[in-house]
């Protein structure tokens, strides 16, 4: 990072890709606390409430037997995972905050790396997912050769690769992402080469994201509609579970870039810092609110009685006791 000026070790002035210099530290009297430690209590509760419920899915759709063999819901898997770790990286801003002071070592690189790869690959992911009910619904004779077991493995290992080379770019310099504390949010670092470029790309796949999956889904229900095709109810909500993901990514990127959020003011740029938390566990919590099959599952996993499949199901800390419908206890 190119420190334009230095006053003290922790004052100093870096500039950053979209946002110019910024002089450090941002706040040091009673005004700091007063806005900084509810936002950082808000972060707290939302971050560890979200990481939780991500956990409760996630064990879901990798244990029941029935999701885990449906390419859709690996997808949806893989998905929550990169959504699980920025999710625990936004909890670091808890401390940045608090403690409020610039840092920007390598331990702090590492985070940027981890956040900023794991971002870029739950886009793709997400395009992915779109592309998967586009063709399992429309082109449903190809989906099972496009998305087999062998197919998918590669298709995870491609997005594994584009972590691990976003994250070393950011580790090692080429590019850096950094907590700004003004901004309250993650933003790249200008002197590093690569960082405009890296800054570029993930706005462009976010795009690509949010065009693809209005295309998609105008797509899916122009054939549902003119072809008076007649999906099955497993494919329904599925369909409408991915929809309302799609539309919460719209709006999300339309808040970003088209509404008047005071970006100048510190509660705007907290808005949009929490937009993109919001972006990070609006999966988990529709496929909850949404798909009752993983709605039950997850609610027996907390020991709350449910029905799952024709079954009654309650989970406690020492008994589970399942009872087919209509048998006797």
């Amino acid at each position: 990072m190119n420190k334009t000026s230095t006053t003290s070790p922790n004052e100093l002035s870096l500039e950053f890709v979209g946002v110019g210099v910024v002089d450090f530290p941002v706040y040091s009297n009673e005004d700091y606390w007063q806005r900084e430690v509810p936002y950082a209590i808000f972060i707290l509760i939302f971050c560890t409430f979200f990481i939780i419920l991500q956990f409760l899915v996630m064990r879901v759709m990798i244990t029941d037997k029935d999701l885990k063999k449906l390419s859709a819901f690996q997808i949806m898997f893989m998905i929550s995972f990169f959504d699980t770790i920025q999710l625990f990286i936004h909890l670091t801003a808890v401390f940045y905050i608090l403690n409020s002071k610039p840092h920007f070592d390598f331990p702090d690189y590492l985070i940027g790396a981890v956040m900023n790869a794991s971002w870029v690959s739950m886009l793709i992911l997400s395009i992915f997912l779109n592309i998967n009910r586009l063709i399992s619904i429309v082109f449903h004779f190809q989906s099972n050769k496009i998305f087999n077991s062998f197919n998918m493995k590669i298709y995870f290992t491609i997005v594994l690769i584009v972590w691990c080379i976003v994250c070393f770019l950011n580790a090692f310099g080429f590019s850096r992402m950094v907590y700004l504390l003004p901004a309250y949010t993650w933003h790249y670092a200008a002197s590093n080469p690569l960082s405009a470029v890296l800054r570029s790309v993930s706005a462009d796949i976010s795009l690509i994201d949010v065009v693809f999956s209005l295309f998609a889904h105008l797509v899916i229900f122009s054939y549902i509609y003119f072809k008076a095709a007649l999906l099955s109810k497993k494919e329904l909500i599925l369909t409408i579970q991915v929809l309302c993901v799609s539309i919460f990514h719209v709006i999300g990127y339309l808040t970003w870039e088209y509404l008047p959020i005071p970006w100048e003011l510190p509660i705007g740029v907290f808005i949009g810092h929490v937009v993109w938390m919001i972006w990070n566990s609006i999966n988990s919590m529709l496929y909850v609110l949404i798909n009752p099959r993983i709605r039950n599952l997850v609610l027996a996993s907390i020991g709350k009685q449910t029905e799952v499949s024709g079954r009654t199901m309650f989970v406690a800390s020492h008994v589970s006791t399942v009872r087919q419908s209509g048998a006797k206890m």
